[in-house]
């Protein structure tokens, strides 16, 4: 099991140097981050441009690999909506500094999100455009190495404006665009409040996830078998269906971040 963390949630207070290496030091060799021009705290998202050329030296120092950061989102990155057609080429246009961001730390793998709901926009139109838009980048990504993976979130309990909640649909959407190098991040804890039934899902999808994320449900806190999800399970039935990438740890820790991340690695090694 390649297990990486989000970095964001964890060692709240610590630099971008301390937090790599401590989950070095814990045991990880693979980690992901948010976004290229935004940082996280315990006060929240603050925007301030990450030194991708001080990553890359850090990556080189820890021996450790970027899996990912987010291209587009509500949030941060790229402020554009792949489901609105206006602001496909806000994305385009900044697509080659975006890259070249990511070819400097060695990462391979862009997060795009769907944006927001948008009042009066139907739902065949807003699916229509994330079409055009995943295949324009998607192409011109993939003639660089790079990989889009879709992330749907859950409208229930943290994402509530978010337009793409659904599994079915983000697969539709993925084979419409039919690139190898555009899939689903499928995250667990959101894709379990919105639709359940994960492992049959992902036994009839597998090949079009890139990516998982996993946390606990209800709470999104530590993995382990206080939630009413078995990732013991889960997790082992996904690498008996062939996948062979990264689950990315994305959740709030109630222990201590360092001792919440060895119990987790603990846990999956029992």
């Amino acid at each position: 099991m390649n297990l990486d963390v989000c970095i964001e949630p964890f060692f709240p207070g610590y630099t971008i140097d301390q937090k790599l290496k401590a989950i070095r030091d814990i045991g990880f060799s693979a980690y992901e981050f948010w976004f290229h021009d935004m940082w996280f705290d315990e006060n929240g998202l603050e925007p301030g441009l990450k030194d991708f050329g001080h990553i890359a030296e850090l990556n080189e120092q820890y021996g450790l690999k970027t899996v990912d950061f987010v291209l587009n989102h509500p949030d941060g990155g790229i402020i554009a909506a792949l489901i609105q057609r206006e602001e496909k080429q806000r994305i385009l246009d900044n697509l080659e500094e975006m890259i070249g961001l990511a070819k400097k730390i060695g990462c391979t793998n862009f997060i795009s999100g769907s944006g927001n709901t948008i009042a009066g926009l139907p739902d065949d139109e807003a699916d229509d455009a994330m079409v055009e838009a995943l295949s324009d980048i998607g192409s011109i990504c993939q003639q660089h190495g790079m990989n889009i993976i879709l992330e749907a979130f859950n409208t229930r309990t943290d994402h509530p404006d978010y337009y793409l909640d659904d599994p079915h649909k983000s697969i539709e959407i993925l084979k419409r665009v039919n690139l190898s190098n555009v899939k689903m991040l499928y995250d667990i804890y959101h894709m379990q409040i919105m639709d359940g039934n994960i492992v049959d899902f992902l036994r009839s999808n597998i090949e079009w996830i890139g990516h998982f994320h996993i946390a606990g449900v209800p709470g999104r806190h530590e993995p382990l078998e206080n939630n009413e999800l078995n990732y013991k399970y889960i997790v082992n039935e996904i690498i008996h269906l062939g996948y062979t990438g990264y689950f990315g740890l994305e959740y709030w820790p109630v222990l201590p971040s360092g001792e919440s991340l060895q119990e987790v690695i603990n846990y999956f090694n029992e």
